[in-house]
């Protein structure tokens, strides 16, 4: 079922890819035929489509500049910490060898009996945040929403280690 879901929604994401292009190509190029004839027309239409893309790119690649040197500046180390505070009260299973792959360590955390109700919701409910973030949330939450839970992890399997 997964995997039917994916190739799905791999196919409408190029699937939407090729045809927003093709309809941006039509727009510019009924603009462009109203003040030029034909083949000058076409070559307006493709030298404004590319402008337009390459507008388009710069522009969210500043976007997401910005919101990642916010976070990385502003907001990282405080979710980090209050992360590791939350599953230190809600007495987390230590990471151990797992520490580096967050969505093992959530699942094992979720599935073990010995983990809290309360700490197998979370474990579970950040795994599904994860995973929507990742699927259909901008890339620059889901990359920094994964940043903070992995050095989370990571400070509470150090800081689980030392009270051993």
């Amino acid at each position: 079922m997964a995997t039917r879901f994916q190739s799905s929604e791999s196919r409408s994401f190029w699937a939407g890819i090729i045809l927003w292009s093709i309809l941006d190509f039509a727009i510019v190029l009924a603009i462009a035929s109203m003040w030029n004839d034909w083949p000058a027309a076409l070559v307006v239409a493709a030298a404004a489509t590319i402008a337009i893309w390459l507008a388009q790119m710069v522009l969210a690649l500043y976007g997401f500049a910005r919101y990642m040197a916010y976070f990385w500046f502003f907001e990282r180390e405080s979710r980090t910490r209050a992360t590791v505070d939350q599953l230190v009260q809600l007495k987390m299973p230590a990471p151990n060898e797992l520490y580096n792959d967050v969505d093992e360590y959530l699942l094992s955390a979720a599935n073990d009996p010995s983990t809290s109700n309360d700490g197998r919701l979370f474990a579970g409910a950040t795994l599904g945040i994860l995973e929507a973030t990742r699927k259909f949330g901008p890339r620059g939450v889901a990359i920094s929403t994964a940043m903070v839970i992995e050095e989370s992890i990571r400070r509470y399997s150090r800081l689980k280690l030392a009270q051993e």
